[in-house]
Formats: C-alpha cells, sequence, structure tokens
C-alpha cells in the first residue's frame, strides 16, 4: 500500500506522448495520475468526493482526510482511536459518515470548527463495518455493510438502533450500494443481493 491519493483521467483521448508509444509498443496505454497527494501514514481505504474539487479520504492510520484538488492539500484532518475502512458523503445532510474496524459508525460534521468532535455513533454490527452508503434521497437514511455478514439500514436520527437488519449473506459483506430506492450488496461469499 503506497498511503497516496491519486487523481486519475476518465478521458478517452490519449496524450500524444502515450499515441506514440502505443504505436511502437502495440500495448496498452500507461496513464499516469493528473495528481498524486500524500499525507495518510498507512493505507487509504475509502474515498469520495464531496464537491468537484473537494474529496474526502479514510484510512487504516485512523484518520479522515479532507482534500482541495485545486490548492493539491490536505485541508483537514479528523483522528480518531481505530482503523476506518470506508466513507461516504451526503450531499443532503453535509455529513461523512465511516465505518471503521471497531465496529462502529461514525457520523461527523466538517462544518464544526473543531472537526474532531463525532456528530453521532452508530451501534448495531458485531464485526467491522466495511462499507457505507447514504440514500440518495434522504439525509436521514443510511445503509452499512460489515464483517459479521449483515446489511444494516439506519434512521441517523436514532443512532442506537437500526431500522432493519438484512441478513442474507453467507460471509463478509464488503460493498454496499444505495440508488434510487434500491440497496445492493456484494459479499465475499460472492454473492450479490
Amino acid at each position: 500500500f503506497d498511503t497516496m491519493l491519486k487523481i486519475w483521467s476518465t478521458s478517452l483521448d490519449e496524450p500524444d506522448e502515450d499515441k506514440k508509444r502505443k504505436k511502437k509498443k502495440k500495448d496498452a496505454v500507461l496513464r499516469t495520475p493528473l495528481l498524486t497527494l500524500g499525507g495518510h501514514a498507512h493505507a487509504i481505504t475509502g474515498c469520495t468526493w464531496q464537491d468537484n474539487s473537494q474529496i474526502i479520504t479514510v484510512s487504516q492510520d485512523a484518520s479522515v482526510k479532507f482534500w482541495d484538488t485545486q490548492l493539491m492539500t490536505c485541508t483537514k484532518t479528523i483522528s480518531i482511536n481505530t482503523a476506518l475502512q470506508a466513507v461516504s458523503w451526503s450531499d443532503k445532510s453535509r455529513l461523512v459518515a465511516t465505518g471503521a474496524s471497531d465496529k462502529f459508525v461514525r457520523l461527523f460534521d466538517p462544518r464544526g470548527v473543531s472537526g474532531a468532535l463525532v456528530h453521532s455513533t452508530l451501534f448495531g454490527h458485531d464485526l467491522w463495518v466495511s462499507d457505507v452508503c447514504w440514500s440518495p434521497v434522504s439525509e436521514f437514511e443510511l445503509v452499512t455493510g460489515s464483517y459479521d455478514n449483515s446489511v444494516l439500514l439506519w434512521d441517523t436520527r436514532n443512532p442506537r438502533s437500526f431500522v432493519q437488519r438484512i441478513s442474507k449473506h453467507e460471509d463478509k459483506v464488503l460493498s454496499v450500494f444505495w440508488k434510487e430506492g434500491q440497496i445492493a450488496s456484494g459479499g465475499a461469499d460472492s454473492k450479490i443481493h
């Protein structure tokens, strides 16, 4: 793990240098990142765009970092006491959700002056929280996946209790995603639910 945040272009156009190299070698085009930023001490385990020029990362170094891609710098760091596995930004609530190896989901409000205070902590998983994803339509709804083989649906106004537990996976849940009224989850059992 190189601990670096890398920004890549999605353009299908090849730079002139790459076109020349491809003609000579008949190989796939090797691309270089548009931007590389360093600042985490351990592997970056999650990243999400906050807006067109702001990115949020979490790391096994137990920190949440906010990056400005135009200034090419980290603008804020929030440190906690456990390795972080996942991050999701909500345009609706303006909160950052993180999943951690201590089985808790933490919500941060980056607008806070100190930035170090947790807005709230969600309790419900029995093992590592591997992924988090905000609802695209509600500022209060969040879905999380865990190594405990479950997917939990949350209303963040009640952090002490989840709304629903979905236990369809036979192994760790590694990924969750929420789009237009549907939640998808993928796990180490090689299944999508």
